[in-house]
């Protein structure tokens, strides 16, 4: 990495509270990738890392190709 280049990073924004289901106290969410605008509902804490994974890795995925092709179309 070049001195002044930042590494890759993405911007999420979750918002979290809970519903009574059935007597029980669950937490519901919602997980926004800032950048793409992108919005997933999640049930459970255990629910949050797979989207976040899923949305890391496509977005990154994206991201990885749109830098490339600025850089093929710059030589």
């Amino acid at each position: 990495m070049n001195e002044g280049q930042q590494p890759d990073s993405q911007l999420f924004t979750i918002r979290v509270w809970q519903e009574k289901v059935d007597n029980q106290i669950q937490w519901r969410g919602k997980l926004r990738h800032v950048p793409s605008g992108e919005i997933r509902h999640f049930r459970g804490w255990a629910a949050l890392i797979p989207l976040m994974l899923d949305m890391l890795r496509r977005h990154n995925d994206q991201n990885f190709v749109n830098r490339h092709q600025v850089t093929s179309d710059e030589n």
